[in-house]
Protein backbone atom coordinates (compact mmCIF):
# COMPACT_ATOMS: atom_id res chain seq x y z
CA UNK A 1 0.00 0.00 0.00
CA UNK A 2 1.28 3.48 -0.91
CA UNK A 3 -0.69 6.19 0.86
CA UNK A 4 0.41 8.95 -0.92
CA UNK A 5 -6.59 0.56 -35.89
CA UNK A 6 -5.61 -1.90 -38.50
CA UNK A 7 -5.85 -5.18 -40.37
CA UNK A 8 -2.70 -7.24 -40.89
CA UNK A 9 -1.96 -9.62 -43.72
CA UNK A 10 -3.78 -12.44 -41.98
CA UNK A 11 -7.11 -10.59 -42.37
CA UNK A 12 -8.25 -10.18 -38.77
CA UNK A 13 -11.29 -8.40 -37.48
CA UNK A 14 -10.29 -6.04 -34.66
CA UNK A 15 -7.44 -3.84 -33.51
CA UNK A 16 -6.15 -3.10 -30.03
CA UNK A 17 -3.85 -0.39 -28.75
CA UNK A 18 -2.43 -1.29 -25.36
CA UNK A 19 -0.96 0.67 -22.49
CA UNK A 20 2.06 2.91 -22.47
CA UNK A 21 5.04 1.48 -20.64
CA UNK A 22 7.68 3.37 -18.73
CA UNK A 23 10.83 1.50 -17.68
CA UNK A 24 12.64 3.02 -14.72
CA UNK A 25 16.42 2.77 -14.64
CA UNK A 26 18.34 1.04 -11.88
CA UNK A 27 20.48 3.19 -9.58
CA UNK A 28 22.73 0.76 -7.70
CA UNK A 29 24.06 1.50 -4.23
CA UNK A 30 27.80 1.48 -3.73
CA UNK A 31 27.51 0.28 -0.13
CA UNK A 32 28.02 -3.33 0.84
CA UNK A 33 24.56 -4.57 1.88
CA UNK A 34 26.20 -6.98 4.30
CA UNK A 35 27.59 -4.09 6.33
CA UNK A 36 25.52 -2.44 9.03
CA UNK A 37 24.50 1.11 8.14
CA UNK A 38 22.01 3.42 9.84
CA UNK A 39 20.97 0.70 12.28
CA UNK A 40 18.46 -2.07 11.62
CA UNK A 41 19.06 -5.79 11.16
CA UNK A 42 21.43 -7.16 8.54
CA UNK A 43 21.19 -10.65 7.05
CA UNK A 44 22.85 -12.56 4.23
CA UNK A 45 21.52 -12.47 0.68
CA UNK A 46 20.41 -15.41 -1.42
CA UNK A 47 23.12 -17.81 -2.53
CA UNK A 48 23.21 -17.14 -6.27
CA UNK A 49 25.92 -17.71 -8.87
CA UNK A 50 28.55 -14.96 -9.25
CA UNK A 51 27.76 -12.19 -11.71
CA UNK A 52 23.97 -12.36 -11.47
CA UNK A 53 23.43 -10.41 -8.25
CA UNK A 54 22.56 -6.72 -8.13
CA UNK A 55 23.20 -5.24 -4.67
CA UNK A 56 21.37 -2.01 -3.98
CA UNK A 57 20.60 0.20 -1.00
CA UNK A 58 18.71 2.78 -3.06
CA UNK A 59 15.25 3.77 -1.84
CA UNK A 60 13.61 3.40 -5.26
CA UNK A 61 15.85 1.04 -7.22
CA UNK A 62 14.20 -0.91 -10.05
CA UNK A 63 15.59 -3.94 -11.87
CA UNK A 64 13.80 -5.25 -15.00
CA UNK A 65 13.57 -9.03 -15.29
CA UNK A 66 11.76 -10.12 -18.44
CA UNK A 67 8.29 -8.58 -18.28
CA UNK A 68 8.54 -7.87 -14.54
CA UNK A 69 10.20 -5.16 -12.47
CA UNK A 70 11.76 -5.73 -9.03
CA UNK A 71 11.35 -2.62 -6.84
CA UNK A 72 12.98 -1.67 -3.55
CA UNK A 73 10.13 0.82 -2.90
CA UNK A 74 11.25 2.38 0.42
CA UNK A 75 8.31 4.80 0.10
CA UNK A 76 7.86 5.82 3.74
CA UNK A 77 11.40 6.83 4.61
CA UNK A 78 10.23 10.25 5.80
CA UNK A 79 8.40 8.59 8.68
CA UNK A 80 10.70 5.58 9.00
CA UNK A 81 14.31 6.77 8.55
CA UNK A 82 17.00 4.19 7.96
CA UNK A 83 18.43 2.11 5.15
CA UNK A 84 16.98 -0.77 3.19
CA UNK A 85 19.30 -3.03 1.18
CA UNK A 86 18.47 -5.77 -1.29
CA UNK A 87 20.26 -8.41 -3.31
CA UNK A 88 18.48 -9.14 -6.60
CA UNK A 89 19.08 -11.98 -9.04
CA UNK A 90 18.68 -10.06 -12.31
CA UNK A 91 18.26 -13.29 -14.32
CA UNK A 92 15.41 -14.89 -12.35
CA UNK A 93 13.88 -11.98 -10.38
CA UNK A 94 14.49 -13.69 -7.03
CA UNK A 95 15.55 -11.22 -4.34
CA UNK A 96 16.44 -10.96 -0.66
CA UNK A 97 15.91 -7.98 1.63
CA UNK A 98 19.11 -7.96 3.64
CA UNK A 99 18.55 -4.82 5.73
CA UNK A 100 15.56 -2.66 6.58
CA UNK A 101 14.43 0.15 8.84
CA UNK A 102 12.83 -0.58 12.22
CA UNK A 103 9.53 1.33 12.25
CA UNK A 104 7.34 -0.13 15.00
CA UNK A 105 3.88 -0.90 13.64
CA UNK A 106 4.13 1.57 10.72
CA UNK A 107 4.74 0.30 7.19
CA UNK A 108 8.20 1.45 6.10
CA UNK A 109 8.58 -0.10 2.65
CA UNK A 110 7.19 -2.60 0.19
CA UNK A 111 10.00 -4.43 -1.63
CA UNK A 112 8.14 -6.19 -4.42
CA UNK A 113 7.90 -7.46 -7.95
CA UNK A 114 5.64 -5.42 -10.26
CA UNK A 115 3.68 -6.37 -13.35
CA UNK A 116 1.86 -3.42 -14.90
CA UNK A 117 1.97 0.26 -13.87
CA UNK A 118 1.87 1.61 -10.32
CA UNK A 119 2.43 5.26 -9.38
CA UNK A 120 4.10 6.00 -12.71
CA UNK A 121 6.50 3.05 -12.66
CA UNK A 122 5.79 0.33 -15.22
CA UNK A 123 7.17 -3.09 -16.00
CA UNK A 124 8.48 -3.81 -19.52
CA UNK A 125 6.06 -4.91 -22.23
CA UNK A 126 3.05 -5.34 -19.95
CA UNK A 127 -0.46 -5.99 -21.22
CA UNK A 128 -1.78 -3.79 -18.41
CA UNK A 129 -3.73 -1.59 -18.06
CA UNK A 130 -6.67 -3.74 -19.20
CA UNK A 131 -10.42 -3.18 -18.76
CA UNK A 132 -11.90 -5.25 -15.95
CA UNK A 133 -14.61 -6.33 -18.39
CA UNK A 134 -11.92 -7.96 -20.56
CA UNK A 135 -10.57 -10.20 -17.78
CA UNK A 136 -11.45 -13.85 -18.24
CA UNK A 137 -8.76 -15.26 -15.94
CA UNK A 138 -6.04 -13.86 -13.69
CA UNK A 139 -3.87 -16.35 -11.82
CA UNK A 140 -0.56 -16.17 -10.00
CA UNK A 141 2.09 -18.45 -8.52
CA UNK A 142 4.40 -17.16 -5.80
CA UNK A 143 6.95 -18.62 -3.39
CA UNK A 144 8.65 -16.74 -0.54
CA UNK A 145 10.00 -17.09 3.01
CA UNK A 146 10.20 -14.70 5.98
CA UNK A 147 12.64 -14.85 8.86
CA UNK A 148 13.09 -12.83 12.02
CA UNK A 149 11.91 -12.83 15.61
CA UNK A 150 8.50 -13.62 17.09
CA UNK A 151 7.81 -9.96 17.84
CA UNK A 152 8.57 -8.72 14.31
CA UNK A 153 5.79 -6.98 12.36
CA UNK A 154 5.16 -7.47 8.63
CA UNK A 155 2.70 -8.78 6.05
CA UNK A 156 3.41 -10.47 2.73
CA UNK A 157 0.70 -9.57 0.25
CA UNK A 158 -0.40 -8.94 -3.31
CA UNK A 159 -1.15 -5.29 -4.07
CA UNK A 160 -3.55 -4.93 -7.02
CA UNK A 161 -4.52 -1.50 -8.37
CA UNK A 162 -7.58 -0.33 -10.30
CA UNK A 163 -8.06 2.98 -12.13
CA UNK A 164 -11.48 4.40 -12.94
CA UNK A 165 -10.71 5.67 -16.44
CA UNK A 166 -7.27 4.59 -17.69
CA UNK A 167 -5.63 7.94 -16.83
CA UNK A 168 -3.77 6.94 -13.65
CA UNK A 169 -0.13 7.94 -13.83
CA UNK A 170 2.41 9.01 -11.20
CA UNK A 171 -0.29 10.79 -9.17
CA UNK A 172 -1.80 7.51 -7.99
CA UNK A 173 -5.32 6.10 -8.30
CA UNK A 174 -7.83 8.81 -7.33
CA UNK A 175 -11.30 7.35 -6.96
CA UNK A 176 -9.98 3.89 -7.73
CA UNK A 177 -9.38 0.81 -5.61
CA UNK A 178 -6.39 -0.90 -4.05
CA UNK A 179 -6.97 -4.61 -3.44
CA UNK A 180 -4.51 -6.45 -1.21
CA UNK A 181 -4.39 -10.21 -0.62
CA UNK A 182 -2.45 -11.05 2.56
CA UNK A 183 -0.92 -14.55 2.43
CA UNK A 184 1.30 -14.42 5.52
CA UNK A 185 1.58 -11.86 8.33
CA UNK A 186 2.73 -11.43 11.91
CA UNK A 187 1.66 -9.05 14.69
CA UNK A 188 -0.47 -6.88 12.39
CA UNK A 189 -4.21 -6.57 11.91
CA UNK A 190 -6.86 -5.15 9.56
CA UNK A 191 -7.86 -1.52 9.41
CA UNK A 192 -11.15 0.40 9.74
CA UNK A 193 -14.19 -1.64 8.60
CA UNK A 194 -14.33 -5.40 9.17
CA UNK A 195 -16.65 -6.81 6.47
CA UNK A 196 -16.42 -10.36 7.79
CA UNK A 197 -15.17 -13.66 6.38
CA UNK A 198 -15.32 -14.76 2.75
CA UNK A 199 -14.29 -18.02 1.10
CA UNK A 200 -12.31 -17.55 -2.12
CA UNK A 201 -9.72 -19.55 -4.06
CA UNK A 202 -9.73 -22.43 -1.59
CA UNK A 203 -9.11 -20.35 1.57
CA UNK A 204 -11.02 -18.31 4.12
CA UNK A 205 -10.23 -14.60 4.33
CA UNK A 206 -11.28 -11.78 6.63
CA UNK A 207 -12.11 -8.74 4.51
CA UNK A 208 -11.32 -5.23 5.70
CA UNK A 209 -12.26 -1.99 3.95
CA UNK A 210 -10.88 1.50 4.43
CA UNK A 211 -10.55 4.83 2.63
CA UNK A 212 -7.16 6.44 2.13
CA UNK A 213 -6.34 9.94 0.95
CA UNK A 214 -8.63 12.94 0.99
CA UNK A 215 -11.15 14.48 -1.38
CA UNK A 216 -10.80 13.69 -5.06
CA UNK A 217 -7.45 12.03 -4.41
CA UNK A 218 -8.89 9.37 -2.08
CA UNK A 219 -9.21 5.71 -2.99
CA UNK A 220 -10.80 2.56 -1.58
CA UNK A 221 -8.59 0.04 0.19
CA UNK A 222 -9.56 -3.63 0.49
CA UNK A 223 -7.50 -6.20 2.41
CA UNK A 224 -8.32 -9.90 2.11
CA UNK A 225 -6.43 -11.36 5.10
CA UNK A 226 -5.98 -15.12 4.96
CA UNK A 227 -7.10 -17.01 8.06
CA UNK A 228 -5.05 -19.84 9.55
CA UNK A 229 -3.30 -21.72 8.17
CA UNK A 230 -1.27 -19.05 6.40
CA UNK A 231 0.75 -19.89 3.29
CA UNK A 232 4.19 -19.03 1.91
CA UNK A 233 3.58 -20.53 -1.52
CA UNK A 234 0.64 -20.52 -3.94
CA UNK A 235 0.21 -22.12 -7.34
CA UNK A 236 -2.21 -20.62 -9.86
CA UNK A 237 -4.01 -18.65 -7.16
CA UNK A 238 -7.24 -17.31 -8.70
CA UNK A 239 -6.77 -13.55 -8.37
CA UNK A 240 -9.80 -12.90 -10.56
CA UNK A 241 -11.99 -14.41 -7.84
CA UNK A 242 -10.99 -11.51 -5.59
CA UNK A 243 -11.55 -9.00 -8.39
CA UNK A 244 -15.04 -10.35 -8.99
CA UNK A 245 -15.83 -10.39 -5.27
CA UNK A 246 -14.78 -6.73 -5.02
CA UNK A 247 -16.90 -5.94 -8.08
CA UNK A 248 -19.93 -7.70 -6.60
CA UNK A 249 -19.56 -5.53 -3.49
CA UNK A 250 -19.42 -2.36 -5.63
CA UNK A 251 -15.76 -1.49 -4.98
CA UNK A 252 -14.62 -2.20 -8.57
CA UNK A 253 -16.52 -1.49 -11.79
CA UNK A 254 -16.35 -3.46 -15.05
CA UNK A 255 -15.57 -0.23 -16.92
CA UNK A 256 -12.46 0.37 -14.76
CA UNK A 257 -8.95 -0.76 -15.62
CA UNK A 258 -6.70 -3.27 -13.90
CA UNK A 259 -3.43 -1.35 -13.75
CA UNK A 260 -0.94 -3.35 -11.71
CA UNK A 261 -0.28 -6.58 -9.83
CA UNK A 262 2.48 -6.41 -7.22
CA UNK A 263 3.76 -9.03 -4.79
CA UNK A 264 5.91 -8.10 -1.81
CA UNK A 265 6.37 -7.60 1.91
CA UNK A 266 5.05 -4.57 3.80
CA UNK A 267 7.96 -4.34 6.22
CA UNK A 268 7.47 -2.59 9.53
CA UNK A 269 9.97 -4.09 11.99
CA UNK A 270 12.20 -7.08 11.29
CA UNK A 271 10.86 -9.83 9.06
CA UNK A 272 14.36 -10.54 7.72
CA UNK A 273 15.59 -12.23 5.77
CA UNK A 274 12.69 -11.79 3.37
CA UNK A 275 13.40 -14.09 0.43
CA UNK A 276 11.28 -13.75 -2.67
CA UNK A 277 12.01 -16.99 -4.54
CA UNK A 278 9.75 -17.00 -7.59
CA UNK A 279 6.70 -15.24 -9.03
CA UNK A 280 4.50 -15.32 -12.13
CA UNK A 281 1.14 -14.00 -13.27
CA UNK A 282 -1.08 -15.16 -16.10
CA UNK A 283 -3.75 -12.90 -17.60
CA UNK A 284 -6.37 -14.37 -19.91
CA UNK A 285 -4.22 -17.47 -20.36
CA UNK A 286 -1.02 -15.61 -21.32
CA UNK A 287 1.97 -15.78 -18.98
CA UNK A 288 4.49 -12.94 -19.41
CA UNK A 289 8.14 -13.81 -19.89
CA UNK A 290 9.91 -14.22 -16.54
CA UNK A 291 13.43 -14.10 -17.96
CA UNK A 292 15.15 -11.50 -20.15
CA UNK A 293 15.89 -12.12 -23.80
CA UNK A 294 19.39 -13.64 -23.79
CA UNK A 295 20.53 -11.82 -26.90
CA UNK A 296 19.31 -8.49 -25.62
CA UNK A 297 20.55 -8.83 -22.06
CA UNK A 298 17.30 -7.54 -20.60
CA UNK A 299 13.61 -6.99 -21.10
CA UNK A 300 12.18 -4.71 -23.77
CA UNK A 301 10.11 -1.67 -22.90
CA UNK A 302 7.10 -0.18 -24.65
CA UNK A 303 7.97 3.38 -23.75
CA UNK A 304 11.23 4.21 -22.00
CA UNK A 305 13.03 1.74 -24.26
CA UNK A 306 12.04 3.33 -27.58
CA UNK A 307 15.21 3.60 -29.71
CA UNK A 308 16.30 6.75 -31.54
CA UNK A 309 18.03 7.06 -34.89
CA UNK A 310 19.18 9.59 -37.47
CA UNK A 311 17.36 9.08 -40.75
CA UNK A 312 16.35 10.63 -44.04
CA UNK A 313 12.74 11.41 -43.13
CA UNK A 314 11.34 14.79 -42.18
CA UNK A 315 8.98 14.09 -39.28
CA UNK A 316 6.79 16.79 -37.78
CA UNK A 317 5.18 15.04 -34.77
CA UNK A 318 3.56 12.24 -36.78
CA UNK A 319 3.55 13.72 -40.28
CA UNK A 320 6.24 12.35 -42.61
CA UNK A 321 7.82 13.84 -45.73
CA UNK A 322 10.49 11.96 -47.69
CA UNK A 323 11.07 12.89 -51.32
CA UNK A 324 7.67 13.09 -53.01
CA UNK A 325 6.04 10.90 -50.32
CA UNK A 326 4.09 12.58 -47.54
CA UNK A 327 1.46 11.49 -45.02
CA UNK A 328 0.57 10.70 -41.44
CA UNK A 329 2.39 7.97 -39.51
CA UNK A 330 1.47 5.73 -36.61
CA UNK A 331 2.77 2.93 -34.44
CA UNK A 332 0.11 0.27 -33.92
CA UNK A 333 -0.76 -3.14 -32.53
CA UNK A 334 -3.12 -5.80 -33.79
CA UNK A 335 -4.72 -8.65 -31.82
CA UNK A 336 -7.42 -10.70 -33.51
CA UNK A 337 -10.74 -11.23 -31.77
CA UNK A 338 -10.13 -14.97 -31.37
CA UNK A 339 -6.51 -14.58 -30.30
CA UNK A 340 -5.16 -14.92 -26.77
CA UNK A 341 -1.92 -13.15 -27.62
CA UNK A 342 -0.87 -9.76 -26.30
CA UNK A 343 0.76 -6.98 -28.28
CA UNK A 344 2.19 -3.70 -27.04
CA UNK A 345 3.90 -0.94 -28.96
CA UNK A 346 5.12 2.54 -28.23
CA UNK A 347 4.70 5.35 -28.89
CA UNK A 348 0.94 5.34 -28.36
CA UNK A 349 -0.83 6.82 -31.38
CA UNK A 350 -4.48 7.89 -31.38
CA UNK A 351 -6.60 7.38 -34.50
CA UNK A 352 -9.55 9.56 -35.56
CA UNK A 353 -13.08 8.21 -35.58
CA UNK A 354 -13.83 9.52 -39.07
CA UNK A 355 -11.74 7.07 -41.10
CA UNK A 356 -13.70 4.74 -43.30
CA UNK A 357 -13.72 0.94 -43.09
CA UNK A 358 -12.92 -0.72 -46.42
CA UNK A 359 -14.43 -4.19 -47.01
CA UNK A 360 -12.12 -6.95 -48.15
CA UNK A 361 -13.89 -9.45 -50.43
CA UNK A 362 -14.28 -12.83 -48.77
CA UNK A 363 -12.55 -11.68 -45.61
CA UNK A 364 -15.05 -9.39 -43.92
CA UNK A 365 -14.44 -5.75 -43.16
CA UNK A 366 -11.00 -4.30 -42.58
CA UNK A 367 -10.47 -2.15 -39.51
CA UNK A 368 -9.37 1.45 -39.71
CA UNK A 369 -6.21 2.27 -41.56
CA UNK A 370 -3.62 3.18 -38.90
CA UNK A 371 -3.45 6.93 -39.33
CA UNK A 372 -2.88 9.04 -36.25
CA UNK A 373 -4.02 12.40 -34.99
CA UNK A 374 -1.17 12.38 -32.46
CA UNK A 375 1.53 10.10 -31.10
CA UNK A 376 2.96 10.23 -27.58
CA UNK A 377 5.84 10.52 -27.19
CA UNK A 378 6.38 12.19 -30.56
CA UNK A 379 8.53 10.52 -33.17
CA UNK A 380 12.12 11.81 -33.53
CA UNK A 381 12.65 14.42 -36.30
CA UNK A 382 14.22 12.16 -38.96
CA UNK A 383 12.91 8.63 -38.30
CA UNK A 384 9.93 6.60 -37.09
CA UNK A 385 10.87 4.48 -34.06
CA UNK A 386 8.95 1.90 -32.03
CA UNK A 387 9.45 -0.82 -29.42
CA UNK A 388 7.27 -3.48 -27.87
CA UNK A 389 6.38 -7.16 -27.86
CA UNK A 390 4.00 -9.49 -29.67
CA UNK A 391 3.49 -12.58 -27.53
CA UNK A 392 3.22 -16.09 -28.92
CA UNK A 393 0.05 -16.71 -30.89
CA UNK A 394 -0.57 -20.20 -32.33
CA UNK A 395 -3.32 -18.74 -34.54
CA UNK A 396 -0.98 -16.12 -36.08
CA UNK A 397 -3.64 -13.47 -35.44
CA UNK A 398 -1.36 -10.79 -33.97
CA UNK A 399 1.12 -8.18 -35.11
CA UNK A 400 2.61 -4.79 -34.31
CA UNK A 401 4.44 -2.22 -36.36
CA UNK A 402 4.56 1.30 -37.76
CA UNK A 403 4.36 3.10 -41.08
CA UNK A 404 2.98 6.11 -42.94
CA UNK A 405 0.72 7.09 -45.83
CA UNK A 406 2.25 7.80 -49.23
CA UNK A 407 0.19 10.73 -50.49
CA UNK A 408 -1.87 12.49 -47.84
CA UNK A 409 -2.33 16.18 -47.18
CA UNK A 410 -2.77 17.58 -43.70
CA UNK A 411 -6.36 18.17 -42.63
CA UNK A 412 -7.69 21.68 -42.43
CA UNK A 413 -7.97 21.33 -38.65
CA UNK A 414 -4.43 19.98 -38.31
CA UNK A 415 -5.65 16.42 -38.04
CA UNK A 416 -6.11 13.60 -40.53
CA UNK A 417 -8.21 14.25 -43.60
CA UNK A 418 -9.55 10.77 -44.34
CA UNK A 419 -10.38 11.70 -47.94
CA UNK A 420 -6.93 12.99 -48.82
CA UNK A 421 -5.10 9.65 -49.08
CA UNK A 422 -4.31 9.15 -52.74
CA UNK A 423 -2.69 6.12 -54.26
CA UNK A 424 0.64 6.14 -56.04
CA UNK A 425 2.19 3.63 -58.40
CA UNK A 426 5.57 2.08 -57.63
CA UNK A 427 6.76 1.31 -61.11
CA UNK A 428 9.89 -0.67 -60.31
CA UNK A 429 10.87 -1.02 -56.66
CA UNK A 430 10.76 0.33 -53.14
CA UNK A 431 13.76 0.64 -50.82
CA UNK A 432 13.20 0.47 -47.07
CA UNK A 433 15.96 1.36 -44.62
CA UNK A 434 15.57 0.18 -41.03
CA UNK A 435 17.90 0.48 -38.06
CA UNK A 436 17.49 -2.30 -35.50
CA UNK A 437 18.48 -1.43 -31.93
CA UNK A 438 19.16 -4.98 -30.72
CA UNK A 439 19.04 -8.67 -31.62
CA UNK A 440 15.45 -9.07 -30.49
CA UNK A 441 13.52 -11.97 -32.02
CA UNK A 442 10.95 -9.61 -33.52
CA UNK A 443 13.66 -7.58 -35.24
CA UNK A 444 14.63 -10.70 -37.20
CA UNK A 445 11.07 -11.21 -38.42
CA UNK A 446 10.32 -7.70 -39.73
CA UNK A 447 7.99 -7.65 -42.72
CA UNK A 448 7.45 -4.91 -45.33
CA UNK A 449 3.78 -4.42 -46.07
CA UNK A 450 2.11 -2.20 -48.67
CA UNK A 451 -1.58 -1.27 -48.60
CA UNK A 452 -3.30 -0.62 -51.90
CA UNK A 453 -5.97 2.00 -52.54
CA UNK A 454 -8.75 -0.55 -51.85
CA UNK A 455 -7.33 -1.58 -48.47
CA UNK A 456 -5.73 -4.85 -49.58
CA UNK A 457 -2.33 -5.80 -48.22
CA UNK A 458 0.82 -7.04 -49.95
CA UNK A 459 4.09 -8.11 -48.34
CA UNK A 460 7.48 -9.18 -49.61
CA UNK A 461 10.31 -11.55 -48.69
CA UNK A 462 8.78 -12.53 -45.39
CA UNK A 463 11.53 -11.96 -42.83
CA UNK A 464 14.25 -12.10 -45.48
CA UNK A 465 14.39 -8.65 -47.09
CA UNK A 466 17.53 -6.57 -46.68
CA UNK A 467 17.49 -3.05 -45.28
CA UNK A 468 18.58 -0.45 -47.85
CA UNK A 469 18.24 -2.84 -50.80
CA UNK A 470 15.54 -2.24 -53.41
CA UNK A 471 12.63 -4.71 -53.42
CA UNK A 472 11.02 -5.17 -56.87
CA UNK A 473 7.34 -4.34 -56.72
CA UNK A 474 6.55 -7.64 -58.45
CA UNK A 475 7.80 -9.52 -55.38
CA UNK A 476 4.97 -8.17 -53.22
CA UNK A 477 2.24 -10.76 -52.69
CA UNK A 478 -0.97 -10.79 -50.65
CA UNK A 479 0.25 -14.03 -48.98
CA UNK A 480 4.01 -13.54 -48.96
CA UNK A 481 4.62 -16.28 -46.37
CA UNK A 482 3.85 -18.89 -49.08
CA UNK A 483 3.33 -16.77 -52.23
CA UNK A 484 -0.15 -18.25 -52.72
CA UNK A 485 -1.94 -14.93 -53.11
CA UNK A 486 -2.15 -12.12 -55.65
CA UNK A 487 1.05 -10.41 -56.80
CA UNK A 488 1.34 -6.64 -57.16
CA UNK A 489 2.04 -5.05 -60.54
CA UNK A 490 3.71 -1.78 -61.61
CA UNK A 491 0.23 -0.29 -62.06
CA UNK A 492 -1.10 -1.18 -58.58
CA UNK A 493 -2.02 1.93 -56.62
CA UNK A 494 -0.54 1.96 -53.10
CA UNK A 495 -1.39 4.38 -50.30
CA UNK A 496 0.72 3.17 -47.35
CA UNK A 497 3.86 1.34 -46.22
CA UNK A 498 4.33 -0.44 -42.88
CA UNK A 499 7.14 -2.37 -41.21
CA UNK A 500 5.48 -4.96 -39.01
CA UNK A 501 6.34 -7.73 -36.55
CA UNK A 502 4.11 -10.77 -37.18
CA UNK A 503 3.40 -13.12 -34.31
CA UNK A 504 5.16 -16.44 -33.90
CA UNK A 505 3.20 -19.56 -33.04
CA UNK A 506 5.33 -20.52 -30.04
CA UNK A 507 7.66 -17.68 -28.97
CA UNK A 508 7.35 -14.06 -27.90
CA UNK A 509 8.60 -11.48 -30.40
CA UNK A 510 10.13 -8.43 -28.67
CA UNK A 511 11.23 -5.65 -31.04
CA UNK A 512 12.85 -2.23 -31.13
CA UNK A 513 13.66 -0.57 -34.45
CA UNK A 514 13.50 2.66 -36.47
CA UNK A 515 12.31 3.25 -40.03
CA UNK A 516 14.91 5.74 -41.28
CA UNK A 517 14.29 6.06 -45.02
CA UNK A 518 11.94 5.09 -47.87
CA UNK A 519 12.40 5.65 -51.58
CA UNK A 520 10.49 4.47 -54.65
CA UNK A 521 11.48 4.09 -58.29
Amino acid sequence: MKPTALQDIFSRTSATLVGVILLAELAACARNPSAAVDGGPVVEAGNWPPGVTVNTCEDFATVPVGSYLVESDFWNKGICPGTQCMAINHLTGAFSVTQSADCGNTVASYPNVLYGCSFGTCSPASVLPMPVSALTSVTSSWDFSVGGASNDQWNVAYDIWFCRDNTCRSGGFPGGTELMIWLDYQNVQGWQNDLGPVSLAGHTWELWQATFGTGVDSWTYLAYMIQAPMVTSVTDLDLNAFVQDAAARGYVQNSWYLYAIQAGNELRTGGLPYNHNSFAVSINGVTPAANPDAAAGGGVSCDGGIPTAEGGLVVNDNYVTVGSLHGYAAAWTWVGSTSKAIACAAPTCSAPDSLQVAPIPGEGAAPLTPEAVSCSPAFPPTALCTAGTVTADPTYFSAAGLGFNFSQDTGSDGGVDANSVDGITIGQSITITVEKSSAFAGNSALRVQLTDSDGHFYCALDGKWTSGVAIPITQFNSHCWNNSGTFATPSTLFRRVDILVPSSASTDEPFAYCLTNVSVE
